[in-house]
C-alpha cells in the first residue's frame, strides 16, 4: 500500500482534507503546522545529506519526511523546531548569502505573496521538461529504521560518500511510530548489497528489502517550482497505463520516480503523453 507525506500551503489545508478524506483506506491525517527547509547546491552530493542529519541528531531535532533531488535536499520539520533547525544548520554549513540565522530570517519576509501570485498567474497545457533522465540496472532499498537518532544513518552517508557510492533516490518519511521512520534508497546493483550491510552494521535493529532490478527516471522543468498539477498529471498518466510506481519523490523542482525495469518503456511512453520531453538521456552511475 502506498503513505503519502505532503506539505501544504496552511491557508488550502481545510480544503485538501475533505479531498484525501474521500478516498478509500486506513488513512491517518496527523496535520500539524510545519514549514520546509532546503540546502542548494546539493548535486547528490552524500556528504551534505551526512552533515545535515548529523547536525540535526546533535541537536535532538526529528524531521518528519527528507527528501533529496540532484539539486537539493528538502526537509520537513514541525514548525516550532524550525529555528533551531536553523542554528543546527548554521553550526555545521557556511552560506555565502548569509552570516547568521538572522540574516536568513530577514531574507524570509514577503517571499510568500509573490510566489502565490505566480502559482495562482501562470498555465501551462503541457508542462515542459528540460529532459527525462533514466538510470537502469538499478535496485531498491527499503530500510525501516527503528531509532530517532539519525546520526548512525549520517556516518553511513559520511562513508559511502568518501568511498564514492553514488545514491540515485533518498526518502525518509516518520511512520508515525515515536522511533521508527522509513527510508528509500536506489543504487546501482553492484552498490545495494554493500550499503545494506553498512546499514545493518550501524543500525543492528534496522529491517530491510530490496527489489530488482528497477529504472530510476527524473525529470526538471522550468515551471515545476511554480505551478500546481504537475505530481497529479504524472501519476494520472502511469495509472491510466498501469505502470506500478514503487516510489516517488518531489522536491523543489524536481520529481523522482521508480518503477519495474519490465516498465521502463511504457513509462516513458506514459510521461510523453502528459510532458514536453525534448529528449531521453539514458546514465549509468557507478561507484
Amino acid at each position: 500500500m502506498w503513505r503519502l507525506n505532503i506539505a501544504i500551503d496552511s491557508n488550502n489545508a481545510s480544503k485538501a482534507l475533505p479531498i484525501v478524506k474521500t478516498k478509500p483506506g486506513k488513512e491517518r491525517y496527523p496535520g500539524v503546522s510545519a514549514g520546509i527547509l532546503s540546502l542548494f547546491p546539493h548535486k547528490n552530493n552524500l556528504e551534505i545529506t551526512s552533515r545535515l542529519l548529523n547536525a540535526f541528531g546533535k541537536s535532538g531535532i526529528e524531521p518528519e519526511a527528507i527528501a533529496h533531488s540532484s539539486s537539493a535536499v528538502s526537509v520537513v520539520l514541525l514548525k516550532e523546531l524550525i529555528p533551531k533547525a536553523v542554528s543546527a544548520l548554521f553550526d555545521s554549513f557556511s552560506f555565502s548569502a548569509y552570516q547568521s540565522p538572522a540574516d536568513w530570517k530577514l531574507t524570509q519576509k514577503g517571499n510568500n505573496v509573490l510566489y502565490r501570485e505566480v502559482v495562482a498567474s501562470y498555465q501551462e497545457k503541457r508542462p515542459k521538461v528540460y529532459f527525462l533522465e533514466l538510470k537502469e540496472a538499478q535496485e531498491l532499498l527499503r530500510i525501516n529504521l527503528n531509532s530517532s537518532d539519525h546520526r548512525p544513518m549520517g556516518k553511513v552517508f559520511n562513508y559511502l560518500a568518501r568511498s564514492g557510492c553514488f545514491f540515485s533516490f533518498l526518502t525518509w518519511s516518520r511512520t508515525g511510530a515515536e522511533k521508527s521512520a522509513d527510508l528509500f534508497l536506489c543504487l546501482s546493483e553492484p552498490e545495494s548489497g554493500k550499503v545494506a550491510d553498512l546499514i545493518r552494521e550501524e543500525l543492528p535493529r534496522a529491517i530491510a528489502s530490496r527489489t530488482n532490478p528497477v529504472t530510476l527516471f527524473s525529470m526538471t522543468g522550468p515551471h515545476f517550482g511554480d505551478r500546481y498539477g504537475i505530481a497529479s498529471e504524472l501519476l494520472s498518466a502511469l495509472e491510466s497505463d498501469n505502470i506500478d510506481l514503487m516510489a516517488l519523490n518531489c522536491s523543489i523542482a524536481s520529481i523522482t520516480g521508480v518503477v519495474p525495469a519490465g516498465q521502463t518503456d511504457p513509462a516513458i511512453h506514459a510521461i510523453k503523453k502528459c510532458f514536453e520531453v525534448p529528449s531521453v538521456v539514458k546514465k549509468q552511475e557507478t561507484a
